[in-house]
């Protein structure tokens, strides 16, 4: 037997390895079509599971995205925004350049007539509009050519004289003051009459007789008299005229040429009265005669 079983040695542990091999293919067999029905089970338990973890992780990065997506953009609008405001500060600084300039040229234009070596024009840098004063500062000063007493006016008419200065600014008493009066006539009819300064918008009328032709809506000029202002210059229209057989003179009121409230640019102006002229020899035998 011992013989047998080593002549046929080898082939019986190939038949036993066969044998084996078919044992293990088939339990692989039965394995897998278990392994086939787990897996379904759990796909189909886990599948909706799975489903929802995925598109709230794509929903979260796609929130992440435009989270920083919008972060950017409100970056880029506010920069966008401060450039926008910084070119409409650039092009209201050109536009009240330009209306400065116009202001000044119109300014520069009316000065022609005046003596230009005397001539100035001034920026209004402050205001002393109270109820017990009319008041504003220019701008300009001794350094500038200014002193006591010069004109100030715009092309629209009179404004003021200058009462006090500095090295670099004076201020200007207006014609609404109460301590201004102004010698003037009616452009219209050349009857006479003193402008002065009530502390309000308006000037009273003084001694315009109840005689002389003026109403309403007439223009008044400086008459160049007292030697203070210059003849010829605007100074306001007439608002109101009362008279009464009992009075000696009119009552009125007049609104200045020039809008004092708003005053950007003015002229500044010398004034020298006329000198009297000594009078010839034939004068002087007229008048002793």
């Amino acid at each position: 037997m011992n013989r047998l079983f080593k002549k046929y040695e080898n082939l019986i542990l190939l038949f036993c390895l066969l044998i084996f091999s078919a044992v293990l293919l088939s339990n692989n067999a039965r394995g897998q079509r278990h392994r086939n029905l787990l897996e379904r089970l759990v796909l189909t338990v886990v599948a909706p599971v799975q489903d929802a973890v995925t598109n709230s992780i794509r929903d979260v990065i796609l929130m992440y995205n435009r989270y920083f997506q919008l972060v950017d953009v409100t970056k880029e609008n506010t920069a966008l925004r401060k450039m926008l405001g910084e070119q409409v500060y650039k092009n209201n600084l050109l536009r009240e350049e330009l209306k400065k300039y116009r202001r000044v040229d119109t300014l520069v234009s009316q000065s022609h007539d005046l003596d230009t070596k005397h001539t100035i024009i001034a920026g209004v840098s402050a205001w002393d509009s109270t109820n017990s004063a009319k008041t504003m500062v220019i701008d300009k000063g001794e350094r500038d050519g200014v002193a006591n007493g010069m004109i100030v006016m715009t092309n629209f008419g009179l404004v003021g004289r200058v009462v006090t200065v500095s090295n670099r600014a004076s201020r200007v008493l207006l014609i609404t003051d109460a301590r201004s009066a102004v010698d003037a006539y009616v452009q219209r009819t050349r009857a006479r009459l003193t402008v002065v300064g009530e502390n309000q918008r308006a000037c009273d009328l003084k001694y315009l007789s109840v005689k002389d032709d003026a109403k309403e809506g007439d223009m008044l000029v400086s008459s160049g008299l007292g030697g203070v202002f210059p003849a010829g210059i605007q100074i306001g229209r007439i608002t109101s005229v009362e008279t009464g057989p009992s009075r000696l003179y009119a009552k009125g009121t007049m609104v200045p040429s020039a809008n004092l409230d708003r005053l950007e640019e003015v002229i500044v102006t010398k004034f020298a009265p006329p000198e009297a002229k000594p009078a010839t020899p034939a004068q002087k035998e007229e008048d002793d005669s």
